[in-house]
Order: structure tokens, then sequence, then C-alpha cells
């Protein structure tokens, strides 16, 4: 083969690998989504929209919480458990496939950068303190090293397996994925008195919601005229211009900071 020919198949095979590489990242990406959709549909209410289980189930979300194979994990979700877990048969294969590859997700075994704990800092994490428990108001709704509210999920160890990245579009992008438990309802009673309220369960007989000041209240569909439910969770989803780039940046940081082990401070301290 002559030099022009061998510059020219190095080149063509340079692009078929790029092509191949962004193919395989679109790939990523699609099944991500699809996985954080039937995690929220499927097994959030028992898991938590965060993996970190609740009540109901374990958690998901730490690398040693599931040590099982893929393969194992799908036979579970396939056929359920004897402890306790339905199965899923009824949603299909590649709806399971999903949910397992976003549960490594939350595991973080996918991610290709550094997990959060090892991340670089971009901004000020002492300034990020002042926003979460001030301008930005993340305490109304979230606990932090126990302080703050609870209508919403805690957030101290929120960013322990989460790059910088995934932490800011969670901030920005609040409802992607809503997980069903996270949704804001308005109920009209037949009496005629409006309540609006974080859905946190409901049956064909029931609808129990949160109101903001954290009491709950369970309603007999019965005693309801309607019931509307808005798409949206608590969160405010116009973080992206109320806070500026390096307000996020000290935010996210803040969050980072906030989330890794006494270990790991120790030695960023050195």
């Amino acid at each position: 083969m002559r030099p022009h020919q061998i510059l020219a198949f190095l080149s063509l095979s340079a692009h078929v690998a790029l092509a191949s590489g962004s193919v395989w990242a679109q790939a990523q990406r699609r099944d991500a989504a699809l996985g954080a959709q039937r995690f929220m549909e499927f097994c959030a209410g028992c898991h938590g929209a965060d993996g970190r289980g609740g009540d109901k189930a374990p958690s998901l979300s730490f690398p040693n919480a599931v040590a099982q194979s893929d393969a194992e994990l799908i036979r579970i979700v396939h056929d359920g458990t004897t402890g306790g877990m339905p199965p899923f048969a009824q949603i299909g294969n590649a709806n399971i496939e999903a949910v397992i590859h976003y549960v490594r997700l939350l595991q973080g075994q996918f991610a290709s950068a550094k997990t959060a704990s090892e991340a670089r800092v971009l901004g000020n994490a002492d300034a990020g303190r002042d926003l979460y428990f001030g301008k930005a108001q993340c305490s109304a709704c979230h606990l932090m090293q126990g302080k703050g509210g609870f209508i919403a999920g805690g957030l101290t160890a929120y960013a322990r397996n989460r790059d910088p990245d995934a932490i800011r579009h969670a901030i920005t992008n609040p409802d992607d994925p809503m997980a069903r438990s996270s949704q804001v309802v308005k109920v009209t009673t037949m009496a005629g008195e409006n309540l609006t309220g974080v859905l946190r369960n409901e049956d064909n007989f029931t609808v129990a919601l949160q109101s903001e000041d954290g009491h709950y209240h369970l309603f007999a569909r019965s005693d309801l005229k309607e019931v509307q439910y808005t798409g949206h969770s608590l969160m405010p989803s116009d973080y992206a211009n109320r806070l500026t780039p390096k307000e996020m940046d000290d935010l996210v940081s803040f969050m980072i900071a906030a989330a890794r082990p006494a270990q790991d401070e120790a030695a960023q301290g050195r």
C-alpha cells in the first residue's frame, strides 16, 4: 500500500471510530433516559426516587448495595422475590434491562468521570453553603447534615456518587426524571375546599397528600370533586436563571463537599 493510501485508510478509520463512539454515547444516553423513566414508574415507590431505599425496600444506589450480576438482577426484576418484591415480567425485557442499566448508573459503575467525592471542585463550598441555606432556599425542603426541611429528600449524601454535571442538571431540570411520589397535586373536595400538596400515595379509594407545612392529608376519593395532577414537583424550575454560573458552581461544590466521607475530607486537608 502506498503512503497516500495508508494515510487515507488511517483517516477513514479515525472517522469510523469517532462515529462509532458517538453512536455508542447516544445509545448510552437513550438507555439512561429510558431506565430513569421506568425506574421512576415501577421502582421509585419502594426503593426511593434516588434508589436509596426506605421503609418498603432496601437501597440500590451504592456500589455494594447490589452485589449480583446484571443477569441475576434481570431475573430478580423479571420473577420477583420471596421477600415480597413483585415480578415485573409484564414490562418486557427491554424495559427491565434499561432499569438495571439505570441502577448501575446510580451506583456509579458506568460513570466515565470521577465520582463526586473525587471530582475537582470548581466553586467555593463555603459560598455554596450560604446559598443552600440562604438565597437558593434549598434547605426549605431538603435536609442537609441535620438541618433544613423534610418535605423533599435529604441531600447530605446525594452528591457522593454523582459527578458535577449530573448534580447541576438535577438542580436546573428538577422534573427530569420525576418520581410520581414527588408530583404536586391539587385537590378540590365536594365541600369546595382546595388543597395543594405532594402526592405521597394513592389507590382506587384514597389520595394522600403532604402539604408544605409538613402535614399529611388523607382523602377518600368519594369526598373529592377533582384531582389535578400538575406534572411537576415542588422544586423550582428556574434555578438556571435564578443563580449565576458562579453561584451554581458554588452550590454544586458545597453539595459535593458535604457528601464526602470523613476520610476524604481529611485527605483533602493534607
